[in-house]
């Protein structure tokens, strides 16, 4: 029983860290699209 507990709680941390790196993928790309947006928009607009 005890290894099965192991086996569930390591499972647990591996999709959990999983689900941290595809968030974190999305959040950078998101941002680094409104940080080129913004730069386009108000950065270039002068010339």
């Amino acid at each position: 029983m005890k290894d099965a507990s192991q086996f569930a709680t390591a499972v647990l941390a591996l999709v959990f860290t999983g689900a941290l790196l595809v968030t974190g993928q999305l959040f950078i790309e998101q941002r680094a699209q409104r940080d080129i947006a913004y730069a386009a928009r108000h950065l270039l607009r002068p010339l």
